[in-house]
């Protein structure tokens, strides 16, 4: 049987009077994108820097490939297997971006790759640039590329692409997919639902330091996302017979067209239900003028697991 990657048990942080982590656990299978998605302050930071050695838990223990990131002796064995972008990284502001990659290589004892390297994270033709000449997104970059040039089997991201444009988003994902591809274990913390969907095999929920809920991004949406929702808008029509049993029906007042808006929302197929209204529409002799379907998101199974939305969190973050 496989040994998770990383192991965390009972795993609690107090930081005076405050308690970010409350008893979090969780196992990481090689080669797993595993992701921590919160709102800020929802205690995902503090995890992983418990998990990388840069802080000691309160109480709770952490196992990174068998070994403890809070022994000193056992994470010294560890820094050449793994790999950290943390939210702030502090370079010197007058080096080079070649010299910080050249710099971490010798770190590693590796030989320099510094264009192939620069290539891979969009900073081609950047090589020469003072640190303080990049924006933030080419920074978040840049700190990156130092923590895979060495090829670590565990990669941690925290807040990966906060504060990036699009481009550089793009550039993060298709980094992270490589990383799935060649068989690498992943830590992503996030605040960003679109990412977290995409990017993540499994998903943990953190809100106020404790875990609320763990799946795939596809069986939390369809556990927790409220089903999908059907919006019909014909004059004449009325759900009756079997297309009233789709689901929950509410009636509205009449929308852009002239007939009353009706919303359905159901946990069923919404493809074959969608076909069913069609149906019930021609055969009522309705005018149809508006007909939508809206499939449940990970946003909707966030929303209904913690009451809270994070779309805001996401917005201050991009701002």
């Amino acid at each position: 049987m496989t040994d998770p990657s990383i192991a965390v048990t009972r795993l609690v942080k107090r930081f005076g009077e405050v308690e970010a982590v409350r008893g979090i656990d969780f196992e990481i299978m090689p080669g797993t994108i595993f992701g921590l998605l919160g709102r800020n302050g929802a205690g995902k930071t503090t995890t992983l820097e418990c998990c990388i050695g840069l802080t000691k838990p309160s109480s709770g223990c952490v196992r990174m490939l068998g070994l403890d990131p809070s022994n000193p002796r056992e994470l010294a064995r560890l820094r050449p297997r793994f790999g950290a972008q943390l939210q702030t990284t502090s370079l010197p502001e007058k080096a080079r971006v070649g010299e910080m990659l050249e710099l971490y290589a010798r770190y590693y004892a590796l030989r320099p790759a510094t264009a192939a390297l620069c290539e891979r994270v969009g900073l081609l033709g950047k090589e020469r640039q003072p640190v303080g000449g990049l924006s933030g997104g080419e920074r978040q970059r840049l700190a990156l590329a130092l923590a895979i040039q060495h090829d670590p089997e565990i990669a941690f991201l925290d807040e990966p692409t906060a504060g990036m444009d699009a481009y550089g988003r793009r550039v993060l994902w298709g980094e992270v997919e490589h990383l799935r591809r060649t068989g690498k274990t992943v830590i992503l913390t996030t605040h960003y639902i679109e990412e977290a969907e995409r990017l993540c095999d499994e998903i943990c929920i953190v809100q106020q330091g404790r875990i609320i809920a763990r799946d795939t991004p596809a069986r939390l949406i369809a556990g927790a996302g409220g089903g999908s929702t059907i919006t019909v808008e014909a004059e004449g029509f009325a759900p009756r017979n079997g297309i009233a049993r789709a689901g929950r029906w509410r009636h509205e007042a009449p929308g852009n067209g002239e007939g009353a808006r009706w919303v359905l929302a159901t946990e069923l197929d919404p493809g074959p239900v969608l076909a069913e209204v069609v149906r019930a529409v021609d055969e009522q002799g309705a005018q149809l003028h508006a007909l939508d379907m809206r499939r449940a998101t990970l946003e909707d199974a966030f929303l209904n697991l913690t009451g809270e939305r994070i779309a805001e969190d996401a917005e201050a973050g991009a701002a």
